[in-house]
């Protein structure tokens, strides 16, 4: 991704020009693409169209914008305008860049058993149509969240929602669940607004139609007055003119998933900043397979998996290694947990021994009984997605290793089509697969045999009692017990092997941006904090 290397080179190259011009120093330019054409936004039905006059940097805090999508936070499916969407929306708690919970527009809440809850919003909070908060736009703003957009996974435990006067909502959830709240960095709307384009929010800034399209401060914001950007302008551009813009000052940050199938690379000197995420890499099965079906087999495959080198090589910087199925940035994480350290390759030898695995023929590879008397050679159909590099260098990492085991591994590189109708229809016996779980490590979908990521049929209702007991947990020492039993079991019966877990990124100019605090919940949280030195964004 991004080499350390590349920042010498450029600081020498600043050198050179230093000394050739007798100290008069130039930024570093690159040519640029011709900005695209004014295009006209899509509108409420009752707005007028305005065309955008692209803004340049000289001073200007200016983010990307996806003018053809809405900045709706609960329906859009653009990445840009959900990354714009924590400017304008809050949530009821959000998450801090290691994933601990802090409430926002909640007072205070309760609950005795983990089912109901009751949440008391904040007082005189302002929305942008000049409005007071109230706890029918939180309603409305869960429902709807239930029924559609991005958020509809992690509400299907909501049972009933209801508000009791102004301030006071009620949640009832059909299982216990006592880490509810993580869930709720869901952005509140106005209610009834779910069909607009940018419907009202409580957020620091207020999208804005003019010459330009820009966010300007919301005046009724609590905490206006420390809001270091007046106006935030916006600017449209494709995936290979966001560097460029980038290093040529226009644009003045970029969030990127490091491990993404697009690879960003600047000549900008940036400084970087990481946020853990719940963004799960990991290994599935396919019990067609009959060795698969042996929880040995597969325990020894994710036993060798070199985790630590696909984290710190293939991904460097980008990741945590995974030895067990929770994130090491889980707030009750122990490394005791783990297991202990062994030769990988000797382990993973002993448990295809104990699982009667053979070299019948003195090839090198393993064999196990056809069950007529003969033996079939153990080979692996091992799917990745060809467009992203990362997972496909990780994927042969992988296959390397397992033949050093004696297991034979075929690498099937497929685009992301083929990729996901091989799963779909069992084409497979391992994948390379990529889950963002809930904030509360909910991993009924890889557990569960209706879970959806469940394709290779290796989830059982074994595990809903091991969930359930980890979600219920109502206090820290319950809840340590409960998420060590629930990492043990899966790191003994191996229905997926974890590899990392990602870290995203947010990228600004050097010495620009100070005191930011991205985190999974939003690039711009707690955005009245950050200082910005605008002289720094030319």
């Amino acid at each position: 991704m991004h080499k350390r290397s590349s920042l010498y080179i450029y600081a020498v190259f600043l050198l050179i020009i230093l000394l050739s011009l007798q100290g008069c120093l130039y930024p570093f330019q690159q040519n640029v693409q011709p900005a695209q054409p004014p295009r006209e936004p899509e509108t409420d039905t009752n707005s007028a169209a305005i065309p955008i006059n692209v803004p340049r940097g000289d001073g200007q805090f200016t983010l990307r914008y996806d003018p053809d999508s809405s900045l709706n936070p609960i329906t859009s499916l653009s990445s840009e305008n959900i990354i714009l969407s924590s400017l304008l929306y809050e949530p009821l708690f959000s998450l801090d860049g290691s994933l601990a919970v802090t409430p926002v527009l909640c007072e205070s809440w309760s609950t005795n058993d983990g089912i109901t809850y009751t949440f008391v919003l904040k007082s005189d909070i302002a929305m942008s149509d000049n409005t007071l908060l109230t706890a029918d736009d939180v309603v409305y703003s869960l429902r709807m969240a239930m029924q559609r957009g991005r958020f509809v996974n992690r509400m299907r435990t909501i049972r009933t929602l209801s508000s009791d006067g102004d301030l006071t909502v009620t949640v009832v959830l059909s299982s216990a669940n006592n880490r509810f709240i993580n869930l709720l960095d869901i952005p509140i709307i106005k209610n009834g607004s779910i069909e607009s384009r940018v419907p009202p929010g409580t957020g620091p800034y207020m999208f804005t139609e003019t010459t330009t399209m820009q966010l300007n401060r919301f005046h009724r914001y609590r905490y206006f007055s420390e809001l270091k950007v007046p106006t935030i302008f916006l600017r449209n551009c494709n995936d290979t003119e966001l560097t460029e813009l980038f290093d040529n000052g226009e644009i003045s940050l970029i969030w990127d998933d490091p491990s993404d199938t697009f690879d960003i690379r600047l000549n900008r000197l940036h400084e970087t900043r990481f946020y853990d995420t719940t963004a799960l890499h990991f290994i599935g099965f396919n019990t067609n397979l009959s060795p698969l079906r042996n929880r040995d087999v597969r325990r020894a495959i994710s036993t060798s998996i070199e985790r630590d080198y696909i984290a710190n090589e293939i991904m460097p910087g980008q990741s945590l290694p995974a030895q067990l199925a929770l994130s090491p940035a889980y707030r009750l994480y122990n490394t005791s947990w783990e297991p202990t350290a062994v030769h990988p390759l000797r382990a993973t030898s002993s448990l295809l021994l104990d699982a009667g695995l053979f070299d019948s023929d003195d090839d090198n590879y393993l064999e196990y009984p056809d069950g007529s008397g003969g033996d079939v050679k153990f080979t692996i159909d091992f799917i990745v997605n060809s467009e992203n590099i990362h997972k496909v260098r990780a994927a042969h990492r992988i296959a390397t290793t397992l033949r050093r085991t004696g297991i034979n591994v075929v690498v099937r590189e497929l685009q992301w089509d083929n990729f996901l109708a091989a799963l779909n229809s069992g084409e497979f016996d391992m994948f390379y697969g990529e889950t963002v779980l809930s904030a509360d490590y909910n991993m009924s979908s890889l557990l569960l045999p209706s879970g959806s990521l469940n394709y290779g049929r290796t989830g059982h209702s074994e595990y809903r009692l091991l969930i359930e007991s980890f979600l219920s947990a109502d206090t820290d020492a319950a809840e340590e017990t409960a998420a060590k039993t629930l990492v043990d079991e899966i790191r003994f019966n191996a229905p997926f092997a974890p590899i990392l877990y990602k870290r995203y990124a947010v990228y600004t100019p050097m010495a620009a941006v100070s005191d930011a605090s991205p985190s999974q919940s939003g690039i711009f949280r707690s955005f009245y904090e950050w200082n910005i030195d605008l002289t720094m964004l030319t």
